[in-house]
């Protein structure tokens, strides 16, 4: 049917692995009542693709390599339907209801696929909006409670100072040898329990900030991946 056909109407491709039906309106009236009782191109398209041939696209990278003239133009190909061949006919055959069962899974898969990749793109942009309010939040947090450490470790080292002049008027004041000792020991007992205090303040708060950050990001882990799992099922 190619080989006799008016070129201008349909032709082989230039490698004759393809056949190329330029003028769709033609090769319907002119042709295809010449071999079937009928002059429908949908019609043949779809008896092609129970025969196993695909249509090519040949759709243009850039726009620039448009071209108007050949847009038109439906290309079909079979590995089996070459030109100059025509040993291989024998072996193009009709698919059976279990293959074209099996073509319709493989699109459904593709489907799936595609919309799983859609989710998940979905769940990682979800996720790093997520993540970044809390790293802001914790951040904020940390540095609100390190400008708290700093004040009260100016107000330790205050009152260090006020305790260290006091018990040096103390000693100076003293008239027996046991009260400058007495002060000295009170005076380095405070100034040990006020350190302590300072340190312990400041691992608190370190430790408050590691649990508030690690609680934050289960939790937006955990609701990305039950707003998916909507999602997913909703769909």
């Amino acid at each position: 049917m190619i080989d006799r056909c008016d070129p201008e109407i349909a032709t082989w491709s230039s490698q004759g692995d393809n056949f190329v039906v330029k003028n769709v309106e033609k090769f319907a009236a002119t042709v295809l009542p010449q071999y079937f009782k009928h002059s429908n191109f949908s019609s043949f398209a779809r008896q092609l693709n129970f025969y196993g041939f695909r249509k090519l696209k040949a759709e243009p990278i850039l726009t620039a390599d448009f071209d108007a003239r050949t847009a038109c133009y439906v290309r079909f190909y079979h590995e089996k339907f070459q030109k100059d061949k025509p040993e291989l006919l024998p072996q193009i055959k009709r698919a059976t209801k279990s293959d074209m069962q099996s073509k319709d899974d493989v699109e459904s898969l593709k489907m799936e696929i595609s919309n799983l990749k859609e989710c998940m793109a979905a769940m990682t942009a979800e996720y790093d909006r997520k993540l970044a309010e809390v790293s802001f939040d914790c951040n904020r947090r940390i540095a609100s409670i390190s400008g708290d450490y700093e004040k009260l470790a100016m107000v330790v080292q205050q009152l260090l100072t006020k305790d260290q002049t006091a018990s040096a008027a103390a000693a100076a004041a003293a008239t027996d040898g046991t009260g400058p000792d007495l002060m000295r020991s009170l005076s380095a007992v405070a100034a040990m329990s006020l350190q302590h205090s300072a340190h312990s303040f400041k691992t608190q708060a370190a430790a408050f900030a590691s649990m508030n950050v690690v609680g934050d990001k289960r939790k937006i882990r955990s609701d990305v991946t039950e707003e998916s799992h909507k999602r997913h099922h909703g769909d």
